[in-house]
Formats: C-alpha cells, structure tokens, sequence
C-alpha cells in the first residue's frame, strides 16, 4: 500500500429505498450462477436463480453448501445493472470491530452463511480472512498458512462440494515480481475461527512484464481467473510511480486447472479504458486522489452471484458492467458500464455483491460498512 488518505468529511447519505418500494422483478444477485454442464460452459442468462441451502453432512462437519433453482424472469442483464446504478441509496449497516482489520482490500459475501462478509488486510504479512457479522461484528481470523507477497483482491465461487474462497497475491508495487499466486480454500465456517487446513496456490507468469494489480475476479461458469491490473504513469526515470496518473487498466486471464504445479502463462484479453471512466468522474467533493490525477486506477472487482453483473471499483467510483449470455468475464470490460452512488472512504478498495445491492469497506480502524444501491 503506498498512500494514507487523510479522513474526508463524512458524506450526507441518501435515504434508502425500502424492499417494498422495489419490484418482484428487482435481481437477487446473490442467487449462485448455474454450473457449467459436461463438456461446455454456460453464461449468465436472463433467467433468475433463488439460493437455496441443503445441508451436506461430512465426518467433521455439517455445513451447508449452495445449491440454485431457475425461475423464469423476464429481466435482462442490462436491465439490472440500470436498476441497480439508478438507486441513489448510500447506508451505513455496520462498523467494523476487528481493529487488526485495518487495511481492508478485499472483500466477499458467503452464499450460504447469511450476513456473513469475508474480509482481508492489504499486504503479505500474516495472511487469511476475516469473518465479519451483518453489523460489522468480528466472528473471527482464519490464518492462511501460507507465504504471501501482497494479497490485494479476493473472491467466491462455487467448487466440487460447496463454495470456495480465493485470494490473490497479486499486488506489486515496484513491479519487480516473476510471478504472482492466487489461493483457493473451502469457505470456513464462520464459527470456528483457526488455521484453514487445506490451501491450493495457483501460480501465474504475465506474458510481456510484471504488472501491479488489486482487482481479481473469478469466471466461475468457465473455470478461469481474470485479473485487471492498476495501472499508472511511470515517472520521470521511466520507473513506477505510486503519484502517476490513471493509465490504461489491462484484463489477463487464465484457467484454473493447475493446483500447485507450474507457473501458467496469463492471456492479455483486453483493456479497462480507466482513462475515460476517470474523466467521467464529476464529483462536487472529489477524492483526494482524484485531485492528484489517479482517482481512477483499480482497487477491486466482483462478479455477482448469479454472473449477470461484474463491478470494478476505483478510489473515486464503483463501476457495473452487465454480463450479457454467451460473454465470459473477461469480455464484459468492453461494454458500457454505469456507475453506482458510493460514499466517499479512505483507500476505498474492497467492494462486493449482495441480494440487494453492493458493499464497500475503506481502509483504516473501525471503518464503517456501507451498502449500496438501496
């Protein structure tokens, strides 16, 4: 991490709208995307997915795992990225209490433990997830014992026997790093805090030089990573430069089908023109880094749970992208996305989906939680 925002003055936030002003027609994003079947791969559809949860009892646990039922809706996924950035809703639902959370970066909403957000510090120095309550109530650490660099971005998606978390070492400030590692671990339980006993890593090589990056995503209907990089102007002895303007965010991916082997070689997939979403950017009270000309670098991404919406965030601005059927992730940043209300915060750069909305947390102690798109 490279900046310390001073505190900006809180932000007189909107009224919410209420469940009962919104339509039976509003999206559940976190109903599960439906698997790929045997031999294909399957994309988000107009179709929407209740969550159900079936208990699925092993030799030390009888935690419930995701399950989805289609029911037939009429609601494209341009539709709901519309109704989604057209509630000017911004809330304050919660503070968080573990003060070792400080430099929140990423961020995920369990599927299948209701309430439950995971969290992680910035940084490579004692990684794992945090278990954060509906308010913000710490539920406890779960330690990845494993080295890490600069965990930046975590996600959730569904695996072989419930979901599964994944967390990317992907950051690298002087953009000197030979390759970067994504983890990937059953979800815990919420209520038993502890090491987490079974890690996979994945390791990536970029295919032209070292990228610094915050923002992961998971394609999860085709079983691959997608990684958008933050990306700035380098200074004047051409090195990176953590005050250099907002540049051009680039998209790589790569399968997920390599646990603990070889390094696989990312593809370049396509660009995030920042540049322009930055200039689309006309805050009354800009962000600090705004005034220093690098508001719109990548700080986090998300991708809902039923695959129809990927947001991006940046330091000033949340941004959705509608996932329209037959597109894979790493496609839809070549879209039109429109930009949700957001509340400003210090180094805002976790963000997730939830059923109604999205969430965001900014660095610092005790930072609140707010909900989006009420």
């Amino acid at each position: 991490m490279w900046i310390r925002w001073a505190t900006v003055a809180s932000l007189a936030l909107a009224s919410a709208c209420t469940s009962a002003g919104r339509s039976a027609d509003d999206p559940d994003l976190s109903a599960p995307a439906p698997t790929a079947p045997a031999g294909g791969t399957t994309t988000a559809t107009a179709a929407t997915t209740v969550a159900t949860t079936t208990p699925v009892p092993t030799s030390d646990s009888t935690a419930p795992t995701s399950t989805a039922t289609t029911v037939t809706s009429t609601v494209s996924a341009e539709q709901r990225a519309e109704l989604l950035c057209s509630r000017t809703g911004v809330e304050v639902i919660g503070q968080v209490t573990a003060r070792s959370l400080d430099e929140t970066s990423g961020l995920a909403a369990s599927r299948v433990h209701p309430g439950v957000l995971w969290a992680h510090n910035d940084g490579g120095e004692r990684p794992g997830v945090y278990a954060i309550g509906p308010d913000g109530a710490d539920l406890g650490f779960h330690q990845l014992r494993q080295d890490a660099l600069d965990v930046e971005d975590m996600a959730i998606a569904g695996g072989v026997t419930g979901d599964e978390l994944y967390l990317g070492d992907i950051g690298d400030n002087r953009e000197v790093r030979s390759s970067i590692a994504v983890f990937r671990f059953p979800e815990p339980d919420p209520a038993a805090p502890g090491p987490i006993p079974t890690v996979e890593r994945f390791e990536f090589v970029y295919p032209d030089r070292p990228h610094n990056a915050e923002a992961l995503f998971v394609d999860e209907a085709n079983g691959r990573v997608v990684i958008v990089t933050k990306e700035q102007a380098s200074g004047p002895d051409g090195r990176p430069n953590p005050l250099g303007a907002t540049a051009l965010s680039l998209v790589f991916e790569a399968p997920l089908d390599a646990p603990n082997g070889a390094p696989v070689e990312l593809a370049s997939v396509g660009i995030v023109d920042t540049e322009l979403l930055e200039e689309r950017v006309d805050d009354p009270t800009p962000h600090p880094a705004t005034f220093l000309g690098f508001g719109g670098v990548a700080t986090g991404g998300d991708v809902s749970a039923d695959g129809t919406l990927v947001a991006l965030r940046t330091y000033e601005a949340v941004w959705v992208w509608p996932r329209p059927p037959g597109h894979s992730v790493a496609e839809v940043f070549g879209g039109e996305p429109c930009r949700v209300q957001t509340a400003p915060e210090d180094q805002g750069e976790a963000v997730a989906f939830v059923a109604d909305g999205l969430i965001t947390i900014g660095e610092g102690v005790t930072p609140p939680i707010h909900r989006l798109g009420g």
